[in-house]
Order: C-alpha cells, then structure tokens, then sequence
C-alpha cells in the first residue's frame, strides 16, 4: 500500500514538471529568463534587452567619512584652593559670563581679622620709619637705625601682601569668559580643596576631533574645510575648518586625530556631542565614472560590458576612487561610451544587445 502511494506522488510530480516546462515561457517574473534563453539556444531571433549607461567625466573629490566628538573650546571645573563655608553665590545655572566675574565668595572672617592687624602693623611701622629718617636728617639717630626701621617696613608690608593673596583665595572668578554649567554648592556649604563648584564651558567655538587613516595624512592639513551633520539637528549643515593634525598617530588603529573649530554663536553644539564628519581632502577634474551596477567581479580582476555596434564587448577595467552609486575607472574605457547596467547576467561576449526603451539596436549610441 505505501509503495502504491509513494509511485503515485512521483507519477503526480514528474507530470506537473513536464506541464511547467512546457508553460515555462508564459510563467511570471522568471518566464522572460526562459524565452530569452530559448532564443539564444536556437541561434536567437532578436538582441537582448538590457539597460545602459554612459561613461562620464566628472570632477572627483576626495572625502572621508568619520564619527566626531565635540569638545569646548575652554572647559574648567571650578573648584576651591582652600577651605571655607560659602558665604554668599553671585551666578545661575546657565549663565554666560564674563572674564573675571565673581563667582563664589567664601567665609573669610579670620583672613580679614589678620589682614587688618597686618595693616595696622604696616600703618605703624611706616610712622617709625618716617620719624627715624627725620631723626636721621637731625642726627638724632644713627644711619644704622633708619635702616633697620625700613626693613621692618618692608616685612609688613610683604605680611600684607601675603594676606591679602591668601584672601583672594576665597573668592572665587571665572577664568574666560563662557557658559556656566550646573551648581554642584549650596550657600553655606563647607567646600574643601578640589571639591567641584560649577562647569564653565567656552562654546562660541567647538573644537570636533575626528580620526582619519595614516593614508590620507599627506593630504590633510590646517584649512580644510569640513563638513558635518548631528542627529539631534538633521536638517543643519555644519561648516568647520581644520585647525591641528596631531603629531601622533595611533598604534592600534593606525589612524591621526584631526582637530576641526565649528563656530558656534547660536549655541547648538555642546561637549561630547557625536557629529558626522566629511572631509574634503582632494579632487581630481576628468575622472570617469561608471554606475557601480556595471562592475562584476570576477576572480581574475573587474570587467564590464561595453555595448560597440550593438554587441557586447567584454572590457577589462582597473577601478580607483568610489563614491555612493559610482565607481572610478582609471583604464580600459573612454568617455562617451555606452556599458551594460541592467540585464549583466543575461549578456554573453559577442551578443546582440538593445538599450530597453530604445526603438532600435544600440550600436554604441545612447537612446534618446
């Protein structure tokens, strides 16, 4: 019974084959494939339609691809020198500030309880002074004397001037002028030396740092110009110029960091930030591309179809250069001449062609 089944199944198949095979040039999507090989097989009763393109000449520019990350042009952590409960908080969260604006201002009582024993001291001392030098015009008093009073003048006056360092050490300036970052202290907290106060971040210029390969180094330096994009703004197109190559170059990665300055005035850009790099580095007038859909590899090297007389003529080439949907050829074809795009896996050494859409055989003129 089971051997009576399994003969049926084969009978079933071996039938439905014989009917596909017969019907194989009205089937859909793959019946065209069947008719053309058919023609082909019976000597062939018309060129094979393909779709074709021009070799152009055109200007090449040479660019690379990178990942970026933004930094500030200046960026600090303000922190403290010294010990001290804060006494009083002069900026916001988000301010822009200037060079030397007062920040935080520490406790400072005892500073300025010794900074004013220091000055009476200072004050009095100069009084010695003054007198033992009119004592000396009188010859009162020995020469000696008189300079032993302006040596004490001088120690209080340095005792003042050392003071008066220390004292502004408990107040706190902006270093440059920039944006201030969240507040990390609140008005009377004990802050000690290190602890983090605030962010100051110079922005109005962004320094993108990018790696290229060791490659390309001869070519990049100081005054490209470079172009960049970020997610968080993708309609906005970035300008920046390159401002330093390092000198060093990574072992692991063989590749230099490139250091390109954004201008920032609006504000958009922030530290840390991932931008998508393309440097211009080169360009080269008269380059001649070929669509990338008319390459085909083989193990040997490259070659495509070139459509003379309306035959296909296989044509080894040498490729250079790519970018997105075309490939640089540096030998085996001209400008002006037509090659195979569409229909590659159909076209044989030899055979007939026709650009599809054309009303007659391309012998090696575009269609209009």
């Amino acid at each position: 019974m089971r051997l009576g089944i399994q003969l049926l199944v084969v009978v079933v198949l071996a039938v439905g084959g014989y009917l596909v095979w017969q019907i194989r040039a009205d089937l859909p999507v793959i019946g065209p494939y069947f008719a053309e090989a058919e023609q082909s097989r019976r000597g062939g009763f018309g060129p094979v339609l393909v779709d074709a393109a021009p070799v152009v000449s055109e200007r090449l520019i040479d660019t690379i691809q990178a990942v970026g990350t933004t930094r500030a042009n200046e960026a600090v952590v303000v922190t403290s020198k010294v010990a001290g409960r804060v006494s009083e908080i002069r900026f916001r969260e988000g301010d822009n500030v200037r060079q030397g604006a007062v920040l935080l201002r520490l406790d400072a009582v005892e500073i300025l309880a010794e900074r004013d024993e220091a000055v009476a001291r200072r004050t009095r001392t100069r009084q010695n002074y003054e007198r033992g030098v009119k004592l000396r015009d009188a010859r009162a008093v020995t020469a000696s004397r008189t300079e032993e009073l302006a040596q004490e003048l001088a120690e209080a006056e340095a005792a003042v001037a050392q003071i008066e360092a220390r004292l502004r050490n408990y107040e706190l300036k902006a270093p440059f002028s920039g944006r201030l970052g969240l507040r990390r202290v609140s008005s009377g907290a004990l802050v000690t030396p290190g602890d983090p106060i605030v962010t100051l971040d110079d922005i109005s210029i962004i320094k993108l740092d990018f790696d290229v390969p060791e490659t390309a180094l001869s070519s990049v330096h100081p005054g490209l110009l470079v172009m960049a994009r970020t997610a968080a703004y993708p309609d906005l197109q970035l300008e920046g110029i390159v401002a330093t190559v390092d000198t060093r170059i990574d072992p692991t990665t063989r590749a230099v960091t490139v250091r390109a300055e954004v201008p920032n005035k609006e504000g958009l850009l922030r530290p840390g930030m991932f931008l998508t790099v393309s440097l211009a580095y080169g360009a080269q007038d008269g380059a001649l591309l070929v669509p990338e859909e008319a390459i085909v590899a083989v193990d040997d090297g490259m070659f495509v179809f070139a459509i003379v007389d309306g035959k296909a003529e296989r044509r080894v080439v040498t490729l250079g250069r790519r970018r997105p949907g075309q490939a640089e050829v540096t030998s085996g074809l001209s400008v002006g001449e037509l090659v195979v795009i569409g229909g590659v896996q159909k076209v044989r050494p030899g055979a007939e062609v026709k650009v599809r859409g054309s009303e007659e055989a391309a012998g090696g003129k575009p269609s209009a």
